[in-house]
């Protein structure tokens, strides 16, 4: 890091000696832009080094785990190990029957790396579309913080988040809202987008659906008459009152399907605007990686104009880099320095309120990086960054199963 900011500091100077001499004023001019864009990456260097990195691991079915550490196994091209498999399989049945026995709620915050991981755990509940949920933490047992909804064509990702969320009950152990903080009928929660949608428990259970033994254990109350019923409110009418709703939504919209840029996303959160889109900063260095070349993302927000004339001014958050691996989607890695300055220069009301009382200085910059990951921005970086990865895989699956459907078609037409 060092060796190459000298480099840097030494190409300024080279710069600056020829655009002193012999030059003319419109040379001049174009060599003090490009020392200013060198002055710039310069500053950058010390902000890199301040910046979070996730890799995107799946998780058994369709979930999937953020997580700050490095799983070696899921780190190949093929995958971890059938002795590996059995293993972390056997780890998940131990882990499952301690909560089983201590009775450990969902929304619970105990978690060894809370802080520095998240898990989006997708609910299956049959004829239903229940919106996925972002835990912070290694588990779908940790603090949630945002419900993610998708819509046909992966055209707009509804994301409902803030403090709301963690409602120690809002949700059920089959991981969906629970219909006692159900919002209303369709038109209700058309009409206001921070309400949340709840679902019954059903007297049957198709295959695969999550919540098992709390979907039985709601039956058998239910037939003995004995227990509590999680659908049966004594007073509808308060109980929609109080329900919870959430403090924030955030929607991610895909921006231009049919264009060169088929690959940007658009969310505006605190009157910003952000941008996820493709990137060729990055690249896979490992074998096939040159397969995944269209796959890498990054985030820029857009700097308000002081003029419709005036140039926009993009600022770098966050980047995205694809993987080969089997097991692993990728890794986001989001730049907390470059976020903590444009948040204290553009949002600074999304600080989190403990900030406020910290000392100034050095160890004050220190604190916005570290309030960085404490706030909404971080997290609807991460969700935004899911919906990317999920969106962009789905979209190559449809492609890739309908060529193999064109090419089988064809092969049938001609005999």
């Amino acid at each position: 890091m060092a060796a190459t900011a000298a480099n840097d500091l030494s190409t300024v100077d080279r710069r600056m000696d020829k655009a002193r001499v012999g030059r003319s004023p419109n040379q001049s001019l174009d060599d003090l832009k490009a020392i200013r864009r060198l002055s710039t990456t310069v500053d950058n260097l010390r902000e890199d080094e301040m910046q979070s990195t996730y890799h995107v691991y799946h998780s058994r079915d369709n979930h999937q785990c953020v997580s700050a550490s490095i799983d070696p196994s899921k780190e190949r091209w093929c995958g971890p190990t059938i002795k590996e498999d059995r293993a972390e399989r056997k780890t998940r049945r131990i882990q499952r029957k301690q909560r089983e026995d201590s009775l450990v709620p969902v929304n619970t915050t105990d978690s060894d790396d809370s802080s520095d991981s998240y898990y989006l755990h997708t609910p299956y509940l049959a004829f239903h579309d229940p919106p996925r949920v972002l835990f912070i933490g290694s588990t779908k047992y940790c603090e949630p913080a945002v419900l993610i909804h998708n819509s046909t064509f992966w055209h707009t990702w509804k994301l409902q988040l803030g403090p709301s969320i963690a409602t120690p009950g809002l949700l059920d152990p089959r991981g969906v809202v629970s219909w006692r903080h159900n919002g209303g009928d369709s038109q209700a929660l058309k009409a206001d987008d921070t309400k949340l949608k709840g679902y019954k428990v059903r007297t049957w259970r198709l295959w695969g659906e999550t919540g098992k033994s709390f979907v039985h254990g709601v039956k058998a109350a239910r037939n003995t008459g004995h227990g509590p019923d999680p659908d049966i409110l004594e007073d509808e009418i308060a109980a929609s009152r109080t329900a919870a709703k959430a403090d924030e939504v955030v929607y991610l919209k895909w921006v231009s399907p049919f264009s060169k840029d088929t690959r940007k996303y658009h969310f505006r959160f605190h009157g910003i605007d952000f941008y996820w889109k493709g990137t060729g900063t990055v690249k896979e260095s490992r074998t096939c990686g040159w397969f995944v070349h269209f796959n890498h993302l990054k985030l820029v927000a857009c700097l308000p104009q002081e003029s419709k004339t005036g140039p926009t001014v993009e600022v770098c958050l966050g980047k995205y880099q694809s993987s080969v691996a089997v097991q692993k989607s990728g890794k986001l890695v989001i730049f907390d320095a470059a976020i903590a300055r444009f948040m204290a220069e553009n949002i600074p009301s999304a600080f989190s309120h403990s900030h406020s009382d910290e000392k100034g200085g050095h160890d004050d910059e220190v604190a916005k990086v570290t309030a960085v990951k404490r706030t909404l921005l971080h997290q609807v970086i991460v969700a935004t960054a899911m919906c990317m990865v999920i969106g962009e895989q789905q979209k190559r699956e449809t492609l890739r199963h309908a060529i193999a459907l064109a090419g089988g078609e064809g092969a049938n037409a001609g005999g």
